[in-house]
């Protein structure tokens, strides 16, 4: 169904990439109680997983003239955007934890 939406064919390397996206869901998981360095991997991992989807599909808008719904819609601007907010949001924890270890240290 997948592959369909994106105007592809079916292939067995949609079971890896399944099994690569349950990887990121599962660090995902255990990153809710982890330490920023653990978090930063967990978002930098699919950060380049997305934005070289997102890369493969600007190459397929422009040698294939693939526009469809899967390819140029809300799937290429979601490969490029959820990255950045997880970004942002590692961000905003490390001033977070910056922020509380200098109030642990003037104490």
């Amino acid at each position: 169904m997948s592959a369909s939406f994106i105007g592809w064919a079916n292939s067995p390397f949609q079971l890896e990439v399944g099994f690569a996206s349950l990887g990121f869901g599962v660090l995902g998981l255990i990153a809710f109680k982890a330490k920023l360095g653990f978090r930063a991997a967990t978002v930098i991992g699919p950060a380049f997983f997305l934005w070289g989807a997102a890369g493969g599909h600007i190459y397929q808008m422009i040698k294939a003239h693939n526009f469809s719904p899967g390819n140029a819609g809300v799937i290429f601007w979601m490969d490029i955007i959820l990255p950045i907010i997880g970004f942002v949001l590692l961000y905003q924890q490390y001033k977070l934890e910056k922020a509380d270890s200098a109030e642990v240290n003037v104490n």
